[in-house]
């Protein structure tokens, strides 16, 4: 029933991440493409491409976070559980749910933005929280092993460098 209702919200969300009043973009002459030398274009052109986009990069990253979110907000009794060992309290709950409406705030706001801006505020907002989230976690407290699956963070970082 739990998850059928996180599901359901999640789905629900999905039209709020689109801008109502888009900000208007600059003219294309305002704009300057950085430029590859030719050897490294011809090299990237032979395989298709080799820069991650931002926007599908900046989803992803919403999507990863958002679940953990919502997760937060509606269910924060059953994310410490799976990944902690030690009981929760009132007040576990309390800061919980309030993380969780703040990453959802955040991912609203990337979404307010530029993509070219928000990419590399959403990079920076998933390399700190994987220090003082995952890493701290697995370093110096009690973990579980469904905590390790935190650690799907890595590939989103790593893709994150490569959409700037």
């Amino acid at each position: 029933m739990a998850k059928s209702f996180m599901l359901l919200a999640l789905v629900a969300s999905a039209s709020a991440f689109k801008a109502a009043h888009p900000m208007p973009s600059l003219p294309s002459s305002a704009v300057v493409e950085p430029s590859l030398p030719s050897s490294a274009a011809r090299a990237l052109a032979l395989r298709g491409g080799g820069v991650v986009d931002g926007g599908t990069w900046l989803k992803a990253f919403s999507a990863f976070m958002g679940m953990y979110a919502v997760g937060f907000v509606l269910a924060p009794a059953m994310v410490i559980e799976q990944n902690f060992d030690t009981p929760y309290d009132k007040y576990h709950l309390f800061i919980s749910r309030l993380s969780g409406v703040a990453f959802l705030t955040v991912i609203y706001t990337l979404f307010q933005l530029e993509t070219a801006a928000a990419v590399p505020i959403a990079l920076t907002m998933s390399c700190i929280t994987a220090i003082f989230g995952p890493i701290y976690a697995e370093l110096k407290l009690e973990t579980k092993p469904a905590h390790k699956m935190a650690f799907l963070m890595a590939p989103l970082i790593i893709s994150g460098f490569l959409a700037l």
